[in-house]
């Protein structure tokens, strides 16, 4: 029988190697954030499928979440950071295999794998958060931890930019550290306390789905929150592209794009996300989201508009401050409308939303470029987000979305 802990002991141990996890996934998070598309880019001379594959792996991990959680719910011998750390030993083997390939396709499915792979334990993380945390200091311990994960991200960045700028045939040494933190990540989760999930009223992965019609607040709400997703996600890949390209874009360094992929926009998503993760137990969420979106418009409307610097940064640190808000409440909005017994099974089902929307959103991005400028579809894009802001508002007065308690 294992060591029995306090609850304080077990808030202490699950802050203590949760922090570690995400010093180690940054490595990860900047492969996948931007150094990975400028391997395809800059390495492969990938076409624009491939782009789109890299970018949407991410997503493509958090819409398979529902599977997996599904699979996780229905087993009764192993905890939830059992399946966590084999994921993400998965993650370091495959970044490490990815070293080893020789063509567009082979490197892009191996890196295509690891991201879906890293995302994996995010559901199983709302149950361990639910169980060792309580409700008052949930947003604030989740601030800090999300910030050790910016800044590990912003660095490992920088390092990787700067190592594929001296050499691009450096970007194998990029990967095998990413590798290795990998296997960082794996025995960090191995040490997070947990437990197996519940059996009683677990659902089918199919009646689970049907929660997104039956509770119509919840679907509502999920339905805006997609809107304004695919409204900035179609346009992920085309910052990157926009970026580098001397032709249509800023023909911008590996370091200048960088910068303003991770370095600006995570650095500001650490403010916000230290911000948020203050206030999000005192206010309306539905509030703090609107906010959000003023950021998400500004953002996209100055960036796909001017060819300055200056202003090219500033429409990063928008994007990085409705980020870093937009996390924090992503992350926690199921714990104010749910009982707890049901975290992990609605935040599953939000995961595995915004992983389709976020696996839809380059593919139209994509298509729609072939029939609109840049700056027009900044236009188009902002618009999505509007009429999104518009939905949220109609639900911010709304019983269950207005109280600023916790459901427990």
């Amino acid at each position: 029988m294992g060591k029995v802990f306090s609850n304080i002991e077990v808030a202490r141990k699950t802050f203590f190697f949760d922090n570690w996890r995400c010093l180690c996934a940054g490595f990860m998070d900047s492969l996948t954030e931007s150094l990975a598309l400028v391997i395809v880019l800059r390495i492969f001379q990938a076409p624009n499928w491939i782009k789109s594959l890299v970018f949407a792996s991410s997503f493509m991990g958090n819409f398979f979440t529902v599977l997996t959680q599904s699979l996780v719910a229905r087993q009764k011998r192993y905890k939830t950071m059992d399946f966590s750390t084999i994921y993400w030993l998965i993650v370091s083997f495959l970044v490490f295999a990815s070293t080893l390939a020789t063509s567009i396709v082979s490197f892009s499915i191996l890196i295509s794998f690891a991201i879906i792979f890293s995302k994996q334990p995010i559901p199983l993380m709302e149950d361990v958060y639910g169980q060792n945390y309580s409700p008052q200091e949930r947003g604030s311990r989740l601030a800090v931890t999300l910030n050790l994960l910016l800044l590990s991200t912003i660095i490992f960045g920088q390092i990787g930019g700067k190592l594929m700028d001296l050499n691009l045939q450096n970007y194998k040494l990029v990967l095998l550290l990413v590798s290795m933190a990998a296997m960082g990540t794996a025995v960090s989760f191995s040490k997070i306390p947990s437990r197996i999930l519940p059996t009683k009223g677990k659902k089918s992965m199919a009646s689970s789905i049907k929660i997104i019609f039956t509770d119509k607040q919840f679907g509502i709400a999920l339905l805006w929150w997609s809107l304004s997703g695919i409204g900035i996600q179609m346009m992920g890949p085309l910052r990157t592209e926009y970026l580098m390209d001397s032709t249509c874009g800023m023909g911008a360094s590996n370091m200048f794009t960088v910068l303003v992929s991770i370095t600006i926009p995570m650095g500001f998503r650490i403010f916000s996300t230290f911000v948020c993760g203050q206030i999000f137990h005192r206010f309306n969420f539905i509030a703090i989201k609107l906010i959000v979106n003023l950021f998400l418009i500004a953002s996209v409307l100055l960036f796909f508009n001017t060819k300055i610097k200056f202003l090219v940064a500033l429409a990063s640190a928008c994007a990085g401050i409705a980020r870093g808000g937009g996390e924090i409440i992503w992350c926690l909005w199921v714990t104010k409308i749910v009982p707890k017994e049901k975290f992990s099974l609605y935040m599953g089902l939000n995961v595995a939303v915004t992983g389709l929307r976020g696996l839809l959103s380059p593919f139209i991005g994509y298509g729609i470029r072939q029939y609109l400028s840049l700056a027009q579809m900044s236009y188009f894009s902002a618009t999505l987000v509007l009429i999104s802001s518009f939905g949220f508002l109609s639900l911010i007065k709304h019983p269950r979305f207005a109280t600023i308690s916790i459901a427990e």
